[in-house]
């Protein structure tokens, strides 16, 4: 229930507090249409989204933006705890021509991506996620204009703590690997064409092994993992954007078979292409 709630554009809202006393690593990377807060109570995580590697500790909120691909990793094997939202952008601009026209969600659109709250706004924005966790547990479909107004007021608030952020130039806790680095964005210029792992260390000089270790080391990911999901963030435009058939957009972005493209897709969205397309053509 949780992940199709998550992957599934039906739904608008959608508000989860979990604990986890085991090592846990999400198994794929993934992306949807709506913004994601992620606010993590306990524990230390490395957070992957598009090309740069975060390092996220308790008290920290993570922004992510609206089809940003992204997957969470362990530090270690402690424990974490998390608050994990994701709205649509209706969900806030529907309910409110007032709130539309603050432009709340101009926070995912800056260079903030992890935000060590201070000690005021954590104890602010704690209560507000509990809050939201609380009111979204009982029953979302008739707490939905509770949890705009909830909404409203934490979109607020990290935008006006990211305001004094920018005052004092803050950055965020990227963690930093140069040769790693330069292969996440070759790979992000390059991923509708052949690319293959011998392939990719060959142009940056390395084995296949070594490539392969520095890689999953870092992002706790596989060289495939990243290349599939940026394949299939552009052929969700093409799904919603043009009227290219499916075995064609499989092509165009990379993929050696529409079978294959289709398990891969229906893995990272959760549904296949044809729902896909079927769903965003009614828009």
């Amino acid at each position: 229930m949780v992940k199709q709630a998550v992957f599934a554009p039906h739904y608008d809202f959608f508000i989860e507090k979990t604990q986890k006393r085991n090592v846990y690593n999400m198994d794929f990377f993934h992306m949807h249409k709506k913004y994601e807060i992620y606010y993590l109570l306990e524990g230390s995580r490395k957070y992957f989204i598009d090309d740069s590697i975060y390092l996220v500790n308790a008290g920290n909120l993570v922004l992510i933006d609206a089809d940003a691909v992204h997957k969470t990793a362990n530090i270690g094997d402690a424990p974490h705890s998390r608050i994990v939202l994701n709205f649509s952008k209706s969900f806030i601009e529907d309910f409110s021509t007032q709130l539309k026209e603050l432009h709340l969600t101009s926070i995912f659109e800056t260079k903030f991506t992890v935000l060590p709250l201070s000690f005021k706004y954590k104890l602010i924005i704690e209560n507000i996620l509990n809050r939201l966790v609380e009111v979204g547990s009982e029953n979302p479909e008739n707490n939905k204009v509770l949890l705009a107004l909830l909404l409203s007021e934490l979109l607020m608030m990290i935008k006006e703590y990211i305001t004094e952020l920018e005052q004092k130039e803050y950055q965020s806790h990227q963690i930093v690997n140069n040769k790693v680095d330069k292969i996440l964005k070759y790979i992000s210029q390059h991923y509708s064409e052949e690319l293959t792992l011998t392939s990719i260390a060959e142009k940056f000089y390395i084995s296949p092994f070594y490539l392969s270790k520095i890689f999953k080391k870092s992002t706790n990911l596989s060289i495939v993992e990243y290349i599939n999901s940026l394949r299939i963030r552009q052929a969700k435009e093409l799904l919603e954007h043009s009227s290219f058939k499916i075995a064609d957009i499989a092509e165009k972005v990379g993929f050696s078979s529409s079978s294959h493209f289709s398990r891969t897709f229906k893995l990272v969205t959760g549904l296949s292409p044809q729902q896909y397309k079927k769903y965003y053509s009614t828009k």
